[in-house]
């Protein structure tokens, strides 16, 4: 049995947009090739450091293209994040983790039996 793909009526794309980490969308005019290529201006791409062999993630929301430029280094783009979210300095860090550690010993305690009691059986 021979599989057939089905073909789908293609969709089209009314625009795209250039949407990068941290600027907000410029709109810029481009031609698609025969090898559904596509050139991007030069001055977007050295704005935001882009150069050959970077990688981009392309998405559709809704009618449009969206390309959002991929950090080289995941561990540098994400490095300080979450600062803050224990406390804003080492004494407040400290504070959070020993009320975690008070809360999960009175947890303990309440979930044991008393040693001393006589057993029911």
């Amino acid at each position: 049995m021979e599989y057939k793909a089905k073909r789908r009526k293609p969709l089209r794309v009314s625009e795209a947009a250039a949407v990068y980490f941290g600027g907000a969308a410029e709109e810029v005019m481009s031609t698609i090739s025969s090898k559904n290529q596509i050139t991007l201006p030069v001055h977007l791409l050295r704005e935001l450091g882009i150069g050959p062999g970077d990688r981009l993630a392309v998405s559709r929301d809704g009618a449009r293209l969206v390309l959002r430029a991929r950090p080289r280094d995941w561990v540098r783009y994400h490095a300080g994040s979450l600062g803050g979210l224990y406390g804003r300095n080492a004494r407040e860090a400290d504070a959070y983790v020993r009320e975690l550690r008070d809360e999960w010993a009175e947890g303990k305690e309440e979930a044991e039996p008393d040693a001393g009691a006589p057993s029911q059986d």
